[in-house]
This record gives C-alpha cells, structure tokens and sequence, in this order.
C-alpha cells in the first residue's frame, strides 16, 4: 500500500493509484494533472508552451502519462516517436501524441490522441523506455508534419554516419540509426501519406549533417544556386596537424561555414571557437559564421556573405 501519493511516481494510472490503496478523494485532487481519462500526474501540463523548451517538457509529460494506458500493441509514430528518439523537429508539432497500431487493429482514439494504422511488420523500436516506431517507420510517418527541409533534416539525422573528427574521442555509436536502402524499402512496403515528399527528401539527404541548421544551410546555399558545401569537414594545416571540423565546407578554396547555436555562447566553448578560427586563418582558411537568426530568419544575408566568399560554381 502507498502511503502517500508521491510513492507513485511522477505519472501514474487510476488504477494502479487503487490497487495501490490510494483514495477516490485523493484522486479527485484539483491538483492533479489528468492530461488523459485514466491517468493522474503530479505535475500538471501547461496549457500553452511559451518557448520550444516549454513544449517539449509539456509533450514528454503527456507522452509518459499515455504509455501508463497505451495498449500492449501500440507505439509511439510521427513526431512523437521522432521527440522520443533524438530526431531534430520544428516546435509547434506536438499538440497531440500520435500514436500508432498495426493493421488490422484499430487505431486509438480519444482527446489528444492521433492514432494511425500502419501496415507494415515488424515495426516497433524500444527508446527511452518507450514503444516507437522503428527509425525508418518513425521517418515515413512525418512526412505529414514536416515542410521540405525539416523532413530532409529528419533524414539526415537518420543517415548520419557517426565519427570521431581527428580521431580526438571513442565513438559510442558507430553505425547510423537508418541507410538508404532501408528507408527505400519501407516506402515500398505501405502506401505512406507524403510518399513524394520521402522520395525528394531521400534523394537530397546527406550523411554528414549534425544538426537541423546544417541541414537548412546546405539546403538554401544548393538552392541559391551556389556550388554545395562539403559537410563535416576536417581541416589541416600544412603540417598535418587537425584543426577542427568545418560544419560546411568548400575545400578547393579554404571556406569554413559554421553554425553557432546556444552551446557556442559558453565561456569554455567560446574561447576554444576563437582558437580554432585564429587557427583556420593561419593556416590560410576564410570563414562564414552562421546563427539561427540567418539561417532560420534573414537567409538572404547568410547567402549573400557565402557568395562573397565562394563565388558562382
């Protein structure tokens, strides 16, 4: 018997509250989030998020709440199985969990809850504790979420080789989460909504992307009508000595494009950043800084200080 209500956990049934000796009263506490009819937690979600990071807390909350009553065969599909497994996604796709089945069972369905049937075997991927969608079925279900480059994204991070730049640290992961091949085969084996949509974007993946705005960059750069960027590149200098790994780069004329998220605004990674361009220059390497405010907001300036530095092909 629980005595108290927190012995439960963070999420918890109804009916594991019960057999647990836990009150009626107590389970109609005010206090309770009910994100859905079964399930009670101690925390209750936000109504509205206020950032990205707010919206992703808000979807885990309600993703741990449905698995204390998914049914036994179901999983987690589209861009709730990509938020569980890592995959790089948009904000504003998470208002409802979608859930997957399949066929020939039916598909869940109550407030909150999208459920598909999908007819392919074998489908299922155990991440974080949680029933998802395999990685090349978890990519074939967003094409419907996703606009052009953000699913070219999603399958970049599938097919990403990993590897250690200048051999400087041990690889967990060696091989990508998806190949090619395995993506091709799976939009063979159901009719997908957005098939065309998976085909273009499997035709412009990568292997060497590592983030969402790599993807983008590369994206508007080829699209702009410049030559397309090496990705992942490492840089040497005339002796040989590895200087770091270009996110973007046109080798044959010593062009480094890097993207510079929050993580660059640390006073460690900061000062090593001022290093490793000190070193690109002496060792004859031109540079284009990026962020998110000219990949995601003035692309015509982040294109316009590349053309600068690469010229037409």
């Amino acid at each position: 018997m629980a005595r108290n209500i927190q012995e439960l956990g963070p999420t918890f049934s109804v009916r594991a509250a019960r057999e647990a000796g836990i009150t009626e009263k107590r389970l109609r506490n005010p206090n309770l989030g009910r994100p859905f009819r079964g399930v009670r937690t101690l925390e209750r979600s936000t109504p509205t998020a206020h950032d990205v990071q707010d919206e992703r807390d808000d979807a885990w909350r309600r993703i741990r709440a449905y698995a204390e009553i998914m049914p036994a065969h179901a999983f987690f599909v589209g861009p709730t199985a990509a938020l569980i497994a890592g995959v790089p996604l948009p904000s504003g796709l998470h208002r409802e969990i979608h859930v997957g089945v399949e066929f020939p069972r039916t598909p869940p369905r109550r407030p909150g809850v999208r459920g598909t049937r999908i007819s392919v075997s074998g489908s299922v991927h155990v991440a974080q504790g949680l029933r998802i969608a395999a990685p090349a079925v978890t990519w074939a279900t967003l094409a419907p979420h996703l606009g052009e480059y953000d699913l070219v994204a999603a399958t970049d991070h599938l097919l990403r080789v990993p590897r250690s730049p200048g051999r400087l640290v041990r690889l967990e992961r060696t091989q990508p989460y998806a190949t090619h091949a395995s993506l091709a085969r799976v939009l063979e084996q159901h009719r997908w909504r957005g098939s065309g949509a998976l085909r273009g974007a499997l035709a412009r993946a990568r292997t060497g992307a590592s983030s969402r705005p790599e993807t983008w960059s590369r994206l508007l750069i080829v699209d702009a009508g410049l030559p397309e960027p090496v990705l992942d590149y490492d840089v040497y200098d005339r002796d040989g000595e590895f200087l770091g790994a270009a996110d973007l780069a046109y080798p044959d004329r010593k062009v480094a494009i890097e993207y510079e998220g929050s993580g660059h605004r640390e006073r460690v990674q900061f000062e090593r950043d001022i290093d490793r361009f000190a070193r690109y220059e002496d060792a004859g390497w031109s540079f284009v800084r990026l962020t998110a405010h000219h990949v995601f907001r003035f692309p015509e300036e982040a294109l316009r200080r590349i053309a600068r530095k690469v010229g037409p092909d």
